[in-house]
């Protein structure tokens, strides 16, 4: 530690060229950070889904096919099953708001049952049962959109020909990756029933309350045996597995970001082996007045390096910071796309050890021609 002041005062001597390797840094960091934090998002709450013992229940074909709700009754009828409520994404606009956020459409009456770890309070509960245009949202999403209780909020159909005018009956308290709007799946379907919708009487998926995670797999099993000749079959899985399926209609993104990052760690290093280089020729007499004055040739490398990977650490610190700052940001306005408000420990300790990394191979070059570097030579030097 007795080396750092110094190490410092060279790492800051040219003060410009420092701050635009700095900021580099940062700003290509702070994109990394981002961007490993999405890859990485799964992984920090598919533990959690796994731990719900839920089952979801889809039409064969997709996201593009309905289930009859009459399969609702059957499925809950099976053994290992504990709740079945159906759910429906309505993707309504509210207002003028260009993105839409999630809302539901479901069954009042077992929806708590199904999500057990959510709260809310039992009057508001039963306030929503009762009122057929009542919805539920959890705390976050009414905090950020400044809801209160008995306020109405009126969507219009996207998906679904037909508009709606909720009403805020309850607000209930749920795991951060959790942020939906819930309203009767009863409401929904009698507007569309009055339309001659061909969607009135079905729903979207169906989700299923496991017993507990042995019974998974054979519920799965059972749900689409009993459907298989039907004209509207049946795909079941856990709902790990159905999050996990995201990840595919996408590619292998995680290579991609790998593939970005090592191009975006090989630029870095050159940037910052390029002011390493030039500050080292700056500096030849120096570093020779040095090795004259009793100062090894390891001793010169460390000083040297020290100065590298302290600049470099900066920049992978504010870069870190920034990336995380702006997850934050889009987490806030758009928790439909990134629903963690934070990113993993492990993401922003690997920015910062990539930043040092970066730091020593940039340096390692012209630290260790420095250093070789006879005394005689050096001062002869005029720079």
């Amino acid at each position: 530690m007795k080396y750092f002041k110094y190490i410092l005062r060279n790492a800051t001597r040219n003060k410009l060229r420092s701050a635009l390797t700095v900021l580099s840094l940062c700003f290509c960091l702070a994109l990394m950070t981002i961007l490993y934090g999405f890859v990485t998002m799964q992984d920090e709450f598919m533990p959690q889904l796994a731990r719900g013992h839920r089952v979801i229940v889809m039409n064969k074909q997709g996201f593009a096919g309905q289930i009859p709700i009459a399969y609702l009754d059957r499925v809950r009828a099976l053994p290992g099953t504990k709740a079945a409520v159906p759910m429906a994404w309505y993707m309504g606009v509210y207002k003028d708001e260009k993105m839409p956020f999630s809302q539901m459409a479901t069954d009042a009456d077992q929806l708590f049952r199904v999500w057990d770890e959510f709260r809310i309070d039992p009057a508001q509960l039963r306030a929503w049962q009762i009122d057929r245009q009542g919805c539920v949202v959890d705390r976050r999403t009414a905090e950020h959109r400044g809801w209160k209780i008995g306020e109405h909020i009126p969507l219009k159909g996207a998906l679904y020909d037909f508009d709606l005018d909720l009403v805020l009956c309850g607000v209930y308290d749920a795991p951060e990756i959790f942020q939906d709007l819930y309203f009767h799946r009863a409401y929904l379907d009698e507007g569309l029933r009055q339309k001659g919708s061909p969607r009135a009487g079905t729903t979207g998926i169906l989700f299923v309350k496991a017993e507990s995670a042995d019974v998974i797999p054979e519920l799965c099993r059972t749900i689409d045996t009993m459907f298989a000749n039907s004209d509207y079959q049946t795909w079941s899985q856990s709902h790990e597995a159905f999050a996990q399926m995201f990840s595919k209609f996408v590619g292998n993104l995680e290579a991609y970001i790998r593939n970005i990052g090592f191009a975006v760690l090989f630029a870095l290093t050159l940037v910052a082996g390029n002011t390493m280089a030039m500050s080292m020729r700056e500096r030849t007499t120096e570093i020779a007045v040095l090795k004259a004055i009793g100062f090894g040739r390891a001793l010169v490398l460390g000083l040297l390096l020290g100065e590298s990977v302290l600049i470099a650490l900066i920049g992978g610190l504010f870069g870190v910071t920034a990336g995380r700052a702006v997850w934050g940001v889009g987490h806030y306005f758009w928790p439909q796309f990134l629903p963690l408000g934070y990113i993993a420990w492990a993401v922003l300790a690997y920015g910062v050890a990539v930043a040092g990394g970066i730091g020593l191979v940039s340096g390692i070059v012209p630290a260790y021609r420095a250093a070789r570097l006879s005394v005689i030579d050096g001062l002869r030097r005029v720079v």
